[in-house]
C-alpha cells in the first residue's frame, strides 16, 4: 500500500513538471512567476483566424466612417477680401495720388493741348523762331551745347546728318519724333510738371514734357542719358 502511494506521488510530480514545462514554468517557480518571460502561450488556429477577421471588420468600418465624415464636412476656405472699386476715368489716371483739383486738371489740360496744337502747325511750317517761344530756357541752353548735339546725333536713325546748332536739332530730331503723335491725355509728375501722352492699350507714349514757369506751360527737353 505504501509502495502504491509513493508511485502515485511520483507520477503526479512528473505530470506537474510536464504541465509546467509546457507553460514555460519550473516546478520550483513561485505562484505567478514565469521562468521564461519570452514565452507566449500558443493560440489555437481557429481562434486566431476569428480574431483576425474581427479586427479586419472593425478597421473597414472605421475607414467607412472616416470617409463619410470627410464627404459631409465642408472644407474651410478663407473668404477673399472685397476688392476696392477701381476708378478708371481720365482725371484719376492723370492726377494719380497728387492733390490736384479737377478744375485745375481741366484748365491745365486745355492749355497744354492748345500748345500742342500750335506746335503741330509750327512743325509743319518748320518755323524755328516761333518754336523757340515754346521751349524753356534750361532746354535751350542744354541743346545748344555741342556735346549734347553730338550725343543726339549718335542716336539719329538717319546717319550722315550733322547737328551743329539748336535749329538742326529742331529740324532733324524734334520734328521727326513728334509729327505723327496722337496725344490725348496728360500725366502729372507734380503740380508744375506734366507729361503729354498718347494712350496705347498696354502703355503710354510720352511725346512732350511740360514745365509750368511763371504760370505758363513750356516744353522741357529732358537730358539725354
Amino acid at each position: 500500500m505504501k509502495r502504491k502511494y509513493i508511485l502515485a506521488v511520483i507520477s503526479m510530480s512528473i505530470f506537474c513538471s510536464m504541465a509546467n514545462a509546457a507553460q514555460g514554468m519550473s516546478v520550483w517557480s513561485a505562484p505567478g512567476e514565469v521562468q521564461n518571460p519570452d514565452y507566449v502561450p500558443r493560440i489555437p488556429k481557429a481562434q486566431r483566424e476569428k480574431e483576425a477577421a474581427k479586427k479586419a471588420e472593425e478597421e473597414q468600418k472605421k475607414e467607412e466612417t472616416q470617409t463619410v465624415v470627410q464627404k459631409e464636412t465642408p472644407k474651410a476656405e478663407k473668404k477673399p477680401e472685397p476688392k476696392a472699386e477701381v476708378k478708371n476715368d481720365e482725371y484719376t489716371r492723370s492726377v494719380g495720388n497728387l492733390n490736384i483739383s479737377k478744375d485745375d486738371f481741366e484748365a491745365d489740360k486745355k492749355a497744354i493741348m492748345a500748345i500742342i496744337s500750335e506746335l503741330d502747325a509750327i512743325m509743319k511750317n518748320k518755323a524755328y523762331n516761333k518754336w523757340l517761344n515754346y521751349i524753356d530756357d534750361e532746354s535751350k541752353t542744354y541743346l545748344s551745347n555741342p556735346a549734347t548735339l553730338k550725343k543726339a546725333q549718335a542716336r539719329m536713325p538717319v546717319k550722315g546728318l550733322q547737328l551743329r546748332t539748336l535749329e538742326d536739332y529742331f529740324k532733324y530730331v524734334f520734328i521727326p519724333a513728334r509729327q505723327k503723335s496722337k496725344i490725348s491725355e496728360i500725366r502729372y509728375e507734380s503740380s508744375t510738371y506734366v507729361k503729354a501722352v498718347e494712350v496705347q492699350e498696354d502703355y503710354n507714349l510720352v511725346y512732350y514734357d511740360f514745365k509750368k514757369i511763371n504760370n505758363k506751360w513750356k516744353v522741357h527737353i529732358t537730358p539725354l542719358e
